[in-house]
């Protein structure tokens, strides 16, 4: 007696086979599409949270008086007209927004003639609005392969007080001299 398969016996284990191969592609494409999506959003906040920092990290090696910043129109501020930081080793730096083929790059360029870009892939729109004695920087990221959903980033970077440290701190001879 010689024993086989039934026709409708290998449509079925056929069947099943495609619908658990199904599923394993769809979620490999899904899983793909998340990773892209997150390494998408990391690489904007990587670049987003570098160029607050690296402002920050001038303006505050400045103070008021040596901080030009001329606004576009009103008191946003687009990258195109002058904004310069003279820190007080006398190094002067110079942002500006370049627009790229590929979209908008930060540049950042030192007095010695070092330049610096950013976020050159994504960058798709950057703003800094001068208010109230701080600066808002706003910035939008587009996935240029549009798989991502758009990314904006907004800090704020407030400028060096005008008084330095010696509103809360006494020199220890101004302490000593007190009765």
């Amino acid at each position: 007696m010689k024993r086989a398969f039934t026709f409708t016996e290998l449509v079925f284990a056929v069947g099943i086979v495609v619908v658990i191969a199904g599923g394993v592609i769809i979620a490999m494409t899904r899983g793909a599409s998340n990773v892209h999506r997150g390494s998408f959003n990391a690489v904007a906040a990587n670049q987003a949270a570098w160029i607050v920092s690296t402002m920050r990290n001038d303006i505050a090696r400045s103070d008021s008086e040596r901080i030009v910043l001329v606004p576009e129109s009103g008191k946003i501020w687009k990258g195109t007209t002058e904004f310069k930081v003279q820190t007080h080793g006398g190094k002067v730096v110079d942002y500006a927004v370049e627009d790229l083929a590929t979209g908008k790059v930060f540049v950042r360029t030192e007095s010695g003639g070092r330049k610096q870009r950013f976020a050159a892939e994504y960058l798709a729109d950057f703003s800094l609005e001068y208010d109230a004695g701080s600066m808002l920087v706003n910035m939008l990221f587009k996935d240029p392969a549009a798989q991502a959903v758009d990314f904006e980033w907004s800090a704020r970077i407030y400028p060096p007080a005008l008084v330095g440290p010696d509103r809360f701190w006494k020199p220890l001879s101004a302490i000593n001299a007190t009765p």
